[in-house]
């Protein structure tokens, strides 16, 4: 039945409300989030590091993806035009459908990150990095009021 609804604001709304220890219950349906289960219903694969935006990446690991002339003005945020341009395609399908954002003017280290493992560089463990960032979303949505 959820499949069928695709996106419903009220029920994501209510989802976030309810969401406690990852698990929230709707309509008197236990919902339980964990790697596994995204695994499950997406069938990705859980192959590579288990990561989620709060780790660090050494901005060496930046190099190879970014123009030479400003390797040494790195850091944790920078300009999209530090991007070499053959990975320009790619970031900008990363930043507007996986991370859902649809600003360019900036790249982040997380975006550094889903880089280097769609490049397979560094592969890492989506449906870990996804379950992460739902429950830091639900964290981040209690503290400040969620749009009506």
């Amino acid at each position: 039945m959820v499949e069928r609804v695709k996106y419903h604001h009220k029920l994501a709304r209510q989802f976030v409300i309810n969401m406690e220890d990852n698990m929230a219950q709707l309509v008197g349906i236990n919902f339980t989030l964990s790697p596994a289960i995204i695994v499950e219903g997406t069938r990705m694969l859980d192959v590579g590091e288990r990561w989620n935006k709060r780790l660090n990446i050494n901005k060496k690991n930046y190099e190879p993806y970014i123009k030479a002339k400003y390797h040494s003005k790195l850091g944790r945020v920078f300009p999209f035009m530090f991007l070499e341009d053959q990975y320009v395609p790619l970031m900008k399908l990363i930043i507007k459908y996986f991370t859902c954002e649809g600003r360019f003017s900036k790249i982040y280290a997380y975006h550094i990150r889903l880089l280097m493992h769609f490049t397979r560089v560094r592969m890492m463990s989506i449906p870990y990095f996804i379950c992460k960032n739902i429950e830091r979303m639900t964290m981040l949505a209690k503290r400040k009021p969620y749009p009506q």
